[in-house]
């Protein structure tokens, strides 16, 4: 197995699509759900609160047509193991960009804020020692994930975030890999300052973490307002993110498209993010996108740009929280490789 990513958009070799197995709702301070979630669902993060059992299991197939479909693109696919969130407080392993960063040979485990949050490595770990095993380097969190950073301090006690700097605290889907030693990230609800120095700590001095602000009074994660499809060419959300505050980092010169404006849904419901999880992308290889399926105005916005978008279904995995972006994990993409 290798181990080998360091931006988004290189074709992809080898993948770790996430599992919607036993997906809970992540019981947070009242707070933190407050500051990130849609008001209209915060009523269902309490403990030992599941998602609905038809949302789960078609999210599932989803998860798997995915896992299907990239196997027929050539890619060797890993799933992760399946645990019983329920007894451990936990959300789910549908999600494993948001746990794990690979940074070039680096597995790099994430000091994620949210406490319910802090098992999910038992879902990937069987998958991570086999990565060490063949080569690839593992740098674990040594962050006290017990320490709330939510606890530390009143509600917006740092920069506008709900969480204040008691911990570092960052999720590795806050950050976009542009090139073997650039990240682009932002501080949101779950990244706090501490965070950025921690990842930066550990990845070594030779790489530098870029910091963008976008105008989103309930960031979390950056991937819904940036979407790297190629060298030099970025999806933007225009609803999150002046082309301006671009200035200064390494998308400056950039060709900056503006996403398209999501169509409303209901169903099944958003619990936990916006419409515009349609930004959500995942670029297989310089030609390749995964996009929702009834993402119309997404998919001719591709086509338009030169690219084959691969439409499938995906709507029960995003109301779990996330899209394609999120439900993988890229472990090898090949930089060297050109499509002919």
């Amino acid at each position: 197995m290798r181990v080998d990513a360091c931006d988004e958009w290189s074709p992809l070799r080898e993948v770790l699509v996430g599992t919607a197995y036993g997906a809970m709702f992540p019981a947070e301070d009242r707070r933190m759900v407050e500051a990130t979630m849609p008001r209209e669902h915060w009523d269902e993060f309490r403990p030992g609160h599941p998602f609905p059992p038809r949302i789960v299991e078609d999210a599932e197939r989803e998860l798997q047509a995915l896992a299907e479909l990239l196997e027929e693109l050539g890619c060797r696919v890993h799933r992760p193991r399946q645990v019983q969130w329920s007894g451990l407080g936990g959300y789910s392993a549908a999600m494993p960009r948001d746990a794990l960063l690979v940074m070039g040979d680096a597995i790099v485990e994430a000091s994620m804020a949210w406490r319910s949050r802090r098992h999910e490595l038992l879902a990937y770990w069987p998958l991570v020692r086999q990565c060490r095993r063949d080569g690839a380097r593992w740098l674990p969190s040594a962050v006290d994930l017990n320490v709330d950073p939510v606890g530390a301090g009143p509600p917006l006690a740092l920069d506008g975030w709900v969480i204040g700097d008691a911990r570092p605290a960052w999720d590795a889907a806050d950050f976009l890999r542009l090139g073997p030693r650039t990240l682009i990230g932002q501080l949101s609800h779950v990244t706090n300052r501490s965070g950025v120095e921690d990842l930066r700590e550990r990845l070594g001095g030779d790489v530098q973490v870029h910091l963008v602000r976008p105008d989103d009074p309930h960031a979390m994660h950056i991937d819904a307002t940036l979407c790297p499809l190629r060298e030099g060419l970025v999806l933007y959300n225009p609803d999150r993110i002046d082309p301006a505050a671009l200035a200064g980092t390494p998308m400056a010169d950039w060709e900056l498209v503006p996403a398209p404006h999501p169509d409303p849904r209901t169903t099944p419901p958003l619990y936990m993010t916006s419409a515009w999880l349609s930004m959500n992308l995942l670029v297989v290889d310089g030609q390749h996108v995964l996009v929702e399926a009834s993402d119309d105005k997404l998919q001719t916005l591709l086509a338009e740009l030169g690219f084959t978008p691969l439409p499938l279904p995906f709507r029960n995995v995003q109301a779990l929280g996330g899209s394609f972006h999120c439900a993988t994990l890229d472990l090898h993409r090949d930089r060297s490789a050109r499509l002919s």
